[in-house]
């Protein structure tokens, strides 16, 4: 089963080649439909099996105080366990909440869908124009995701995606990063404002990134540099053993087979990914840094290899994918400055 459980999504065929394709932009009761997420959750008590000689069966239920199962109406299925001031948000009411954000009720939304059996859900708007230059245009999307196991905030943030290879840049630049969260409460409706004024910073945040790719662009590396930043992305294997004295301790440092293979494909990625052959990027800052994102986004394992695609996009976005691309960046315009 993978973890992409259901999807709509209209425009470009998705990475994956998963869901349902649309003709057009949806509204966001099309895209709930559509990508099959015309469900709701509820918060149910929870109660455990106890031993009990003197009960009739030989055993009593038990409910487990201040915390409850989040479970699916449609199928009864258990999504996540949450604390007592927990407030469910259903799948409606986070897309209306998002309507509201953007002030808009019309067709507007390209891409729904859920992950981990439902347990995340997100929905997607893309906003117009582009950044980068006209070879490598870079799309400027809009993503907000509501997890229905407690694992996260109900969280609006913005997603850059690198066309050419459909990588996502995750970059919190200095400045204007956006990202909204919420926690699951009874009034989240009354926060619209508050996420408005935090997502008045997005014009600020595309131009800022914009600005800071061309200078990646601009900034030359030697193969020598490019090999260093590779290497400084991944974790070094450590032993420690006593020299011939037996006095003092030496570090030896080495990297594992598997992290050599991470770094031999950002290596090749950097010579052959996808977008090299466009001017200014091969050789450059920018180039190395897109290399790490396309491992993050396309190559890089998650655990269980048979829901590789299972946790891939939860990764991209939220999970170790994301913080290796923040770091990537961190570390080339750590070079280029």
């Amino acid at each position: 089963m993978h973890e992409i459980e259901s999807i709509a999504w209209h425009g470009e065929r998705p990475w994956h080649g998963l869901g349902t394709e649309v003709l057009h932009c949806m509204t966001s009761e099309e895209a709930i439909v559509a990508a099959g997420l015309h469900w709701e959750v509820e918060k149910r008590k929870i109660f455990i099996h106890r031993d009990d000689p003197n009960a009739e069966l030989g055993f009593r239920m038990v409910e487990v105080p201040d915390h409850f199962a989040i479970v699916r109406t449609s199928d009864g299925s258990p999504l996540g366990v949450v604390g007592a001031k927990y407030t469910p948000l259903q799948n409606k009411d986070a897309f209306r909440f998002f309507d509201e954000l953007v002030g808009s009720h019309e067709a507007m939304y390209e891409t729904a869908g859920s992950l981990r059996g439902g347990r995340i859900v997100w929905i997607m708007s893309k906003l117009p124009g582009t950044i980068g230059w006209s070879d490598d245009p870079i799309e400027k999307w809009l993503v907000l995701s509501n997890a229905h196991d407690g694992s996260r905030k109900v969280s609006v943030l913005a997603s850059p995606v690198r066309v050419v290879c459909m990588n996502t840049l995750r970059a919190a630049t200095s400045s204007a990063l956006v990202n909204f969260e919420m926690v699951h409460t009874a009034n989240i409706m009354d926060r619209v404002i508050d996420a408005r004024d935090a997502l008045g910073k997005l014009t600020d945040y595309f131009e800022q990134l914009d600005g800071l790719l061309n200078f990646l662009k601009k900034h030359r590396m030697t193969d020598m540099e490019i090999k260093a930043y590779v290497h400084n992305l991944f974790p070094l294997k450590v032993r420690t053993e006593a020299v011939e004295t037996g006095v003092e301790e030496v570090i030896n440092a080495e990297y594992g087979p598997r992290i050599k293979k991470y770094i031999e494909k950002v290596l090749e990625l950097t010579e052959i990914g996808k977008g090299t052959e466009i001017p200014g990027v091969k050789g450059t800052a920018y180039g190395a840094w897109n290399a790490a994102v396309e491992f993050a986004d396309h190559y890089q394992p998650v655990k269980g290899k048979a829901e590789m695609l299972n946790r891939k996009l939860d990764s991209i976005w939220f999970g170790s994918a994301a913080k290796f691309k923040q770091m990537a960046f961190d570390e080339a315009m750590a070079l280029a400055s």
